[in-house]
């Protein structure tokens, strides 16, 4: 009981203090907005440390093809690789910075493929203390095809965005047509994801990607500000012993060392701080680390991905690419939607090593020829498969 009406107090102190600065920040912007940096700005991010997903693509595409458009990225310069990515175009501002509140202020339309990050301050308390008209039009990308029901996250009410981008017709159908996400006429639109643009034409290597998703149980959230630590959960976990042992397993090692493959695995960027713990023994296994791995270029460079519950699977999926789903256990984040992979997916969901290790050796000995039931699915989710993806989210703004 003491903890709870202590955490109660917590945040009536933490949003009490937002409400504070968020004041102070709209009377000192004020004198900043007649600034051509500010006028008619459109602001883009993605976690502050990347450029890796939808938010980056976008924003590619806006400086290329509209260079009339006034958008910043906000991007933390300690995070060089990324940084440098998208400095090569220009108008950048320091994630979390003096200049990140006033231009989120100032900004006619916010985007990005991730809630809780671009905003400086709890969004719902900027809406009720200084936008109760609405000026700011926020774009929300996702950054993942929605299958699950996560309404209690993603809802109108939940995170009141103005525009939510889906990519496959039944992505769509499943949230504009459902109370529970309670989103007017055209606030949900079917457009594909600006990352889509970027998956055609590719030219895989002899590897195979192991990407599964995190555990919510087994981690503080990056967007939750905590030192609490869980790594003794984590290596005691079912999560850790299996993939552990799956990478370690000495005739998968065998397999890609016969054929000359590698197998890159690469954890859930809110799993990534755990990487230290996993060991491998196989010249042919790499441990990636999402500092010095780009998430799209491994998907389009590997010919095979073995996931279990990530979305991810459906980037894949859009390139006619082969995948297998290891499901060893049950995911707790989200409640069943619309779309079970066990019966309309586009892979094998297995639930043994030993099932894994069979499936990359039959994949590669048939050369990652997907099955004709798979490919058949996959073609109908994805009704609309083009590289104009960025062109459509950008029309979609535009209406705004």
């Amino acid at each position: 009981m003491f903890n709870k009406v202590t955490n109660v107090f917590k945040k009536i102190s933490r949003l009490s203090f937002q409400a504070i600065e968020m004041v102070i920040f709209k009377i000192i912007s004020i004198f900043y907005k007649n600034n051509k940096k500010y006028k008619n700005l459109w602001l883009i991010c993605e976690r502050g440390t990347e450029a890796k997903d939808n938010g980056y693509w976008m924003f590619k595409y806006i400086r290329e093809n509209h260079p009339e458009v006034n958008v910043h990225y906000l991007i933390d310069k300690k995070f060089k690789k990324d940084y440098d990515k998208v400095n090569i175009y220009n108008n950048i501002i320091q994630y979390n910075s003096f200049e990140h509140k006033i231009a989120f202020i100032l900004a006619q339309k916010v985007i990005s493929p991730y809630t809780g990050f671009i905003e400086p301050w709890s969004y719902k308390l900027y809406k009720m203390i200084l936008d109760r008209r609405n000026k700011t039009k926020y774009i929300f990308l996702q950054h993942g095809v929605t299958y699950n029901d996560v309404s209690d996250f993603l809802s109108k009410k939940a995170i009141r965005v103005d525009k939510f981008i889906t990519a496959t017709s039944e992505e769509f159908n499943a949230i504009s047509n459902n109370d529970k996400y309670g989103y007017y006429e055209n606030e949900v639109v079917q457009t594909g994801f600006p990352r889509f643009d970027n998956l055609h034409n590719q030219e895989p290597k002899k590897q195979i990607l192991l990407m599964p998703t995190w555990r919510k149980e087994l981690t503080v959230p990056s967007y939750i500000k905590s030192s609490e630590s869980k790594d003794e959960l984590f290596l005691k976990s079912e999560y850790y012993k299996k993939f552990n042992s799956l990478i370690n397993n000495e005739k998968l090692g065998k397999i890609l060392n016969d054929n000359g493959y590698k197998l890159v695995f690469y954890p859930h960027y809110e799993l990534q701080r755990y990487l230290r713990y996993f060991n491998v023994t196989s010249k042919n296994i790499i441990i990636a680390d999402k500092e010095k791995y780009d998430v799209q270029q491994l998907l389009m460079d590997s010919k095979l991905l073995i996931t279990d519950y990530s979305s991810i699977f459906f980037d894949f999926a859009y390139m006619k690419k082969p995948l297998i789903h290891y499901c060893f256990d049950h995911l707790n984040h989200y409640k069943a939607g619309y779309f079970d992979f066990r019966k309309n997916g586009f892979g094998q969901v297995v639930s043994n090593e030993d099932e894994v290790i069979n499936l990359i050796n039959k994949y590669i000995s048939n050369d990652f020829k997907i099955d004709e039931v798979y490919e058949s699915r996959l073609n109908k989710t994805f009704n609309i498969r083009d590289n104009k993806n960025c062109e459509r989210v950008f029309k979609e703004i535009i209406k705004l």
